[in-house]
Formats: C-alpha cells, sequence, structure tokens
C-alpha cells in the first residue's frame, strides 16, 4: 500500500465534491483504500498525457469511493489504468435494426475494458470540480467494473443476502422502460438521457448521480435512491445534508 500524506489528501477531499462530504472518520477509512488501489495496480499516460501523482491520487481516490463499505475486493478487476488528455477516439461495431454491422468512430471520456483496463478522460475528470456537474467519468467506469462482477454488465450487480433482488430488479426496469419513454417522447428527463441506453448504462449513471448529486436521484426516483444506499452502503444525501447544514468541516 502506498501511503498517502495526511496534508495532501485532507487538499484533495477539500477539493472534490464527492469527497468534500464525507465524515473525517470516512476520509479516513478511505485513504488507505485510495493508497491500495495505487499500489496495486500500474498507471500509463496515453498520447502526450503528462500524467502526475496528484492525477493519479485523484483518480484513485474516486475510484475508491464506490467501494468504501463494499471493499477493495470490488476493484479486482481493475488491473491498470490509462489516462488520455481528453476524449480520446474508439472503434466499436454497431448493429442497426435491420440487423446491418456498421463499423462507428466514435470520441469516449471513459471505457471499463473487460481485460480489466479502466481507461479516463483526463478533461472530463477536470470537469467534475464542479459541483453543480452530474458527470463522474470515474465513477461511471468503476460502476461497469462494480456491475460485471458476476460476470456481465447488465445493470444487476452481485447483490448481498439482505437485498430484496426481486425488487431490484422491478424498480430498476420500472424507471428504465419509464426514463426511456421520457426519452422517445423529446422530453428532457430528470437524469442524463445517456442512462436510456441499456441497462449497464443505468447502472453507471445513476452510481453517478448517487454520489456528486443524490438530491437529484431521489427526485428521479427515490425507490432506486435506496437500492443503491443499501447496495453501497453509504448515504450521500445524508452527507450533502448534513455539510450544507456546516455539521461537517469540509476538508479537514
Amino acid at each position: 500500500m502506498i501511503e498517502i500524506p495526511p496534508r495532501a489528501w485532507a487538499a484533495l477531499c477539500a477539493q472534490l465534491p464527492e469527497l468534500a462530504a464525507l465524515s473525517t472518520e470516512d476520509r479516513e477509512r478511505l485513504r488507505p483504500l485510495a493508497g491500495r488501489f495505487l499500489a496495486g495496480r500500474p498507471f500509463y499516460a496515453g498520447g502526450a498525457m503528462e500524467l502526475t501523482d496528484t492525477m493519479q491520487l485523484r483518480i484513485a481516490a474516486l475510484a475508491s469511493l464506490p467501494v468504501l463499505s463494499l471493499g477493495m475486493d470490488w476493484l479486482a478487476g481493475i488491473r491498470s489504468v490509462v489516462v488520455y488528455a481528453d476524449a480520446f477516439e474508439v472503434d466499436h461495431e454497431e448493429v442497426d435494426e435491420a440487423g446491418v454491422v456498421h463499423h462507428v468512430r466514435d470520441l469516449r471520456a471513459g471505457e471499463a475494458w473487460s481485460h480489466g483496463t479502466l481507461v479516463l478522460s483526463w478533461a472530463d475528470i477536470e470537469a467534475g470540480l464542479d459541483p453543480d456537474y452530474a458527470a463522474s467519468v470515474v465513477i461511471h467506469e468503476v460502476a461497469h467494473f462494480i456491475d460485471g462482477a458476476n460476470g456481465a454488465e447488465n445493470g444487476f450487480p452481485p447483490l448481498g443476502k439482505g437485498h430484496d433482488r426481486a425488487r431490484w430488479t422491478h424498480d430498476f426496469q420500472a424507471a428504465f422502460d419509464r426514463l426511456n419513454r421520457e426519452v422517445d417522447m423529446g422530453r428532457e428527463p430528470a437524469i442524463d438521457p445517456y442512462a436510456a441506453t441499456n441497462p449497464a448504462e443505468f447502472f453507471a449513471v445513476l452510481s453517478e448521480y448517487f454520489f456528486r448529486l443524490p438530491e437529484e436521484l431521489c427526485h428521479f426516483d427515490a425507490a432506486l435512491y435506496e437500492h443503491l444506499s443499501r447496495f453501497y452502503g453509504q448515504d450521500p444525501r445524508a452527507r450533502f445534508t448534513a455539510l450544507s447544514a456546516g455539521k461537517i468541516p469540509a476538508g479537514v
């Protein structure tokens, strides 16, 4: 494990919206997890990117936040991290409604590769410094690895014994269908419409909102917030409420 200096850790916690609301106890629980993430896998700079220790620390902290209560074994599938300066091009195949395969090249802010590589755009990570910005590319891609811990990314991660699997399936499917209806009708949904892509992206986008804008997630669907709170073993909504009330000294 890499020992993260307390001063550097406090500065990072004050800077990142996801961490600023953590209690002093939770920040200290997260610090060794981030150190383990840094020590457990190599980081590579993509293209002409200059990857500093400070950048790597921010990525490690954000990647470890979702498993604060779950444990680091959930991130065992991440074997390396590649960081590009900006969005990167990816070639992939898409099948249209007629069954015709098209070769497509588009820009991505992040990807979770099945062989264990976490690919990220630093520009998109930087955008996350805005507390009103919903997206967290690190949490989004880490959520894909968590989702796929049972062998498939399908919006149904391995659930603990105390979780009602049938209720999870019902509530997530109903909300996913409702979101797709809103998108199809041209309405502006309460969350990023990218979540309507498929169940895996739905889970990843919801995880972003859960950790960054929990109040907006509750507005979209309070039941899904409760499911994610039980699954992740965290309550960001209560954290942000305490922070806004001055009960948590940010970054201390």
